[in-house]
């Protein structure tokens, strides 16, 4: 190592760059100063080096995700994806697995976190809004308070969904516990449910935009004002494929243009 040391000040025109003080070296002046010059020249060539491997990187293999929320825009997202990646192998499902030791590489969910995935970016938001039958006596208001739902049958989406938990929460907030009469897991039932009048429901207004049937109303809610967000989830200490880093900037690029977001610009 002290010939090394020796042989570096040599070239660098016999510059001193440490002081050697019994039998041990410390770093001057001028080696403090070369040190910092050292350490950007390192910093710019390992840029280089990572930015090299990106460029020539092929983006393709497996993909797994779970999707919790949003299922119509993540749909789409993973149609057009395909279409500039086609190398990228999807294997998406929509319900939590009681299996565990199942590793997702990324998750779309209502909450900040799943499993070990602690990472995570707001991805929607999107205002509740009160979906009603064309014959219920508040199909013609132009707004509600939440309040006056107290005594109505509610239809709902299954525990562990936005949809249920938003419901559960605010209206308790509003001091009631809904009556939910029907509560089901795909959200294509809970909007025909409505139609045939079988009770109201609270909606997400831009995940199931243009969803619902002809006969059903839908009606914004005055009080308390109530939104929605999902978020992109991932963990940050597991190693990330080139399928998966592209697949959430590309998400992250969809949402922040997606019309009806109120994240949008914000990103």
């Amino acid at each position: 190592m002290s010939q090394t040391l020796r042989r570096l000040e040599r070239d660098l025109g016999d510059v001193r760059l440490f002081d050697r003080i019994n039998n041990r070296i410390y770093l001057n002046e001028a080696g403090r100063f070369f040190l910092e010059h050292v350490n950007v020249a390192l910093a710019e060539l390992d840029t280089a080096v990572q930015g090299l491997k990106e460029s020539i990187e092929v983006v393709s293999g497996p993909l797994r995700m779970l999707i919790l929320e949003n299922n119509r825009f993540l749909t789409t997202c993973v149609s057009r994806f395909l279409d500039q990646y086609p190398n990228v192998n999807f294997y998406i499902s929509h319900t939590i697995d009681s299996d565990t030791t199942v590793e997702y590489d990324l998750c779309i969910s209502s909450h900040r976190s799943y499993q070990q995935m602690t990472a995570c970016a707001p991805l929607i938001s999107e205002p509740i809004i009160l979906a009603v039958h064309e014959s219920h006596p508040l199909a013609n208001r132009e707004s509600v308070r939440l309040e006056e739902l107290r005594d109505e049958r509610f239809i709902s989406m299954t525990e562990h969904t936005a949809v249920y938990e938003v419901t559960r929460e605010k209206c308790r907030l509003c001091g009631f516990e809904p009556n939910v009469v029907i509560s089901c897991d795909d959200p294509y039932y809970v909007r025909k449910y409505i139609s045939q009048n079988m009770g109201i429901a609270l909606a997400p207004a831009l995940s199931w935009k243009d969803r619902f049937r002809e006969n059903t109303r839908l009606i914004p809610i005055e009080t308390p004002t109530i939104t929605t967000t999902s978020y992109l989830l991932w963990n940050e200490h597991r190693y990330q494929s080139s399928a998966a880093r592209a697949f959430r900037s590309f998400l992250k690029k969809e949402a922040a243009v997606l019309e009806g977001n109120l994240l949008s610009g914000t990103k």
